[in-house]
């Protein structure tokens, strides 16, 4: 028998791999982080390095409640997240409009204040320039599964 070991070790030998041919509207995608993984669906490709994906619902259907069998469906309302292939590297594409700056500046959302912050925006900066701006943020992914997987331990 076969023991399937999850875990940070397990999710570096993933992320970042192939399983299957090509990259297509559909296509399950998982999400590498320290021990968990956060399942996607593709929602569109432009070419094998530009695509959109979007997170997958899950629900937890194992026996008892350390059990990690979940049932994963589609979210047609979860937010579209652009990814980019650089190198040999898949990052997450965030863009800003000078609008949406401003709109961020005037505005006493403190969360978007931390988005635009984590994201490395200098909001006066944008506003002044006019233009738009993206950033690139690693994702930890994987091409043909979706798989969610919550590790207990931590």
């Amino acid at each position: 028998m076969a023991i399937k070991l999850y875990g940070s070790l397990d999710n570096r030998f993933e992320e970042n791999r192939m399983f299957c041919e090509k990259i297509e509207v559909g296509t399950g995608v998982t999400e590498y982080s320290w021990s968990d993984r956060h399942p996607y669906e593709v929602t569109e490709v432009t070419d094998q390095k530009h695509i959109k994906i979007r997170a997958m619902d899950h629900k937890h259907v194992g026996d008892g409640s350390m059990d990690n069998h979940w049932e994963l469906t589609s979210n047609t309302e979860a937010p579209e997240i652009e990814l980019n292939k650089r190198g040999n590297y898949w990052y997450a594409v965030s863009t800003i409009t000078p609008d949406e700056a401003k709109e961020i500046m005037d505005s006493n959302d403190i969360d978007m204040k931390l988005w635009a912050c984590h994201h490395g925006f200098n909001l006066p900066e944008i506003i002044e320039s006019g233009k738009i701006k993206k950033s690139y943020d690693r994702m930890n992914v994987s091409f043909g599964k979706a798989e969610y997987y919550y590790d207990y331990e931590f």
